[in-house]
């Protein structure tokens, strides 16, 4: 109880024996202890009258009164002090915010948990041809007609952001929640960028196709004088062959990124028997190699008995993803050494990988192996008949197929690359041991 409470306590039991006194010396106690308690309940209730009229219209500063009620208006004066302070920090934080993104060159627009536009900057009244005293209040799926981004709302799953074609153009849309209830909804324009990367990748393709003709012309006739050159003629016109032979690869890769940028989404349906797969890229890479490293495969808890669950995709990206994995490892572990292809069964996913005792790679070099014509050792590469686009090609495919690329590696003891591939049902006869993941992830 606290010492307001206790006061009054006091206040009403000395009031009340007052009159008591009273009420004694008049010979009518009752009467004058229902006097004294009527009037207490009376100032009760002005005070309470005063209290519902301040809180209607609080002023700086609250009523005079004393007792417990000063206490009361005390409190309440606080709590509106705090209250007010809160809503002139959340003006300003308002006010900010609204200033910058009116700056944004993004389309931003502010709805509530129904879906409904409460505010939005000059950038999404160009783009999406708004305007305020319509707007306002409507509901975004109105004035975006488009059953894509209609259910894109209504699933709530904004992990993604979702493209669509607005008015002919591209428009790159993505909503994040924030607040009690409201969303964030954010677009740009990517028709520009859509385009440049089309004429990147018909470009490349173009090219490429282009070079192939003269680059057939050429080592056909570099083959026919090598038939006719003395020793002396020979080594140079050798080196020419393996220069066309090396520009034909860089070609075909290029041709075979610019296929998978423009390639259609991956059918999931299609079903690729696993141990099929690694069997048949395994049987292909001892082919390639000829005896000159110590291959082996390695079926971790991967066999017909303990599998009973299949990838879904492309067959032939995947096969060419692991086959260019086998045919780095070859190129960059010295003759003798060995190269380890595994599959390895989690508990939801598989993982599909090459261990090598190679060169290695330094740390630094990691991140950036996917990049395209990136190469640790330059001079190196170009000895091993490296393009720098194979480790592209393999992330490409993975990201086609929602897989991830590890990679582990330490300079002068061999290098580990791991693909994981998500299974969707998975049914094993015996228990498998979890594997712990790699480091340095990519």
């Amino acid at each position: 109880m606290t010492q307001s409470m206790q006061r009054e306590i006091v206040l009403l039991l000395t009031w009340m024996f007052i009159m008591l006194v009273v009420g004694l010396i008049f010979d009518a106690t009752l009467v004058f202890l229902l006097i004294g308690l009527g009037c207490y309940v009376t100032w009760s209730l002005y005070n309470l009258n005063r209290l519902i009229r301040w809180l209607s219209k609080p002023t700086k500063q609250p009523p005079e009164v004393t007792g417990i009620w000063d206490d009361v208006y005390y409190q309440l004066y606080q709590i509106y002090k705090r209250q007010s302070k809160a809503r002139k920090k959340l003006t300003s934080i308002l006010s900010r915010f609204k200033k910058s993104t009116r700056a944004l060159p993004y389309a931003t627009v502010v709805l509530n948990e129904l879906g409904e536009i409460e505010w939005f900057n000059p950038a999404a009244k160009l783009l999406f041809q708004l305007h305020s005293k319509i707007d306002i209040g409507q509901r975004i799926d109105n004035l975006i007609r488009q059953p894509k981004f209609s259910s894109y709302l209504n699933k709530k799953n904004f992990d993604e952001p979702v493209e669509l074609e607005i008015q002919h153009k591209k428009i790159l849309i993505s909503i994040t929640p924030f607040g009690g209830g409201q969303f964030l909804l954010s677009a740009r324009d990517t028709t520009a960028l859509n385009k440049i990367d089309e004429m990147r990748r018909n470009f490349i393709s173009n090219a490429s196709h282009e070079l192939r003709t003269p680059l057939t012309v050429m080592s056909g006739y570099v083959e026919f004088l090598e038939h006719k050159a003395d020793d002396k003629i020979k080594e140079p016109l050798d080196r020419i062959q393996n220069q066309i032979t090396r520009m034909n690869t860089i070609i075909q890769e290029l041709i075979e990124l610019a296929r998978l940028e423009s390639a259609s989404e991956v059918d999931h349906t299609n079903e690729i028997n696993i141990i099929e797969l690694v069997e048949d890229v395994y049987n292909e890479i001892l082919t390639f190699d000829n005896g000159t490293h110590d291959i082996i495969l390695e079926m971790r808890a991967c066999t017909p008995e303990t599998i009973k669950a299949s990838l879904f995709g492309n067959r032939k990206e995947v096969r060419m993803a692991l086959s260019n994995l086998l045919t780095n490892a070859i190129r960059y572990t010295p003759e003798n050494g060995k190269i380890t292809l595994f599959c390895e069964l989690h508990d939801n996913h598989l993982s599909i990988g090459v261990e090598d005792s190679g060169i290695g790679i330094s740390y630094e070099h990691i991140p950036r192996l996917t990049e395209r014509f990136y190469r640790v050792d330059e001079g190196r590469s170009r000895e091993q008949g490296g393009t720098g686009l194979g480790l592209a090609i393999v992330k490409h495919v993975l990201d086609r197929h929602n897989a991830t690329l590890y990679i582990q590696s330490v300079f002068g003891r061999g290098s580990i690359f791991r693909c994981d591939f998500t299974l969707v049902h998975i049914e094993t006869n015996e228990k498998t041991d979890n594997i712990t993941p790699i480091d340095r992830s990519l």
